[in-house]
């Protein structure tokens, strides 16, 4: 069973969790401070004062909470990701959208203006898609690795059996082979007699 993790407001004040909220948002110290309703008389006094409230373990603590929760709202899932993809595949060339063009040149002349556009490559976009899907052309091969050498050993069996099949239909006599040694002067010697 899956449970949720909740998080709940700690015991703070309405100031606290206003200047949690603030600093939470990207606000600095001073002008979180500030704008939650405290009151200081300049801005390096409100650091200050800030500094110290910090220094409880509940505020802090309270805005990596709620740093946290916003990060993750700004993730993207997987079917965003993947529908992205999908988009820069069927993507039109004559109309693409904005966030699919990765350059655009427009050149003007005497002969009149052209525009080059680039778009995310469809191809790459296929590729990272099926790594997300878990859909990897390696993954569907057979496991069983292929020897080179083995064609080749094959088909010289299989050429060796032919031959001595056509001999015994034909009744061919054997033919002796005789080899020949070539030395350093490249004269050829004989062997065998």
């Amino acid at each position: 069973m899956n449970k949720k993790k909740t998080t709940s407001i700690p015991s703070l004040t309405t100031k606290q969790l206003a200047y949690c909220s603030l600093r939470a948002q990207g606000e600095n110290k001073a002008q979180s401070y500030l704008k939650a309703g405290y009151k200081a008389s300049n801005s390096t006094q409100a650091g200050s004062a800030a500094c110290k409230l910090e220094d409880d373990h509940r505020v802090s603590n309270y805005i990596s909470t709620l740093r946290d929760a916003g990060f993750a709202k700004q993730l993207l899932s997987l079917q965003e990701k993947r529908a992205f993809l999908a988009r820069a595949v069927r993507a039109d060339v004559s109309s693409p959208d904005a966030d699919l063009i990765q350059e655009m040149v427009e050149t003007h002349g005497e002969s009149g203006s052209s525009k080059r556009i680039k778009l995310v490559s469809k191809l790459e976009a296929i590729n990272i898609d099926n790594k997300m899907a878990g859909h990897e052309w390696r993954d569907s091969q057979t496991t069983q690795q292929t020897n080179p050498f083995l064609f080749l050993v094959s088909l010289s069996r299989q050429t060796a059996d032919s031959l001595a099949q056509l001999g015994e239909r034909h009744h061919a006599s054997t033919v002796d082979v005789e080899t020949v040694a070539l030395h350093d002067a490249g004269d050829a010697v004989e062997s065998g007699e």
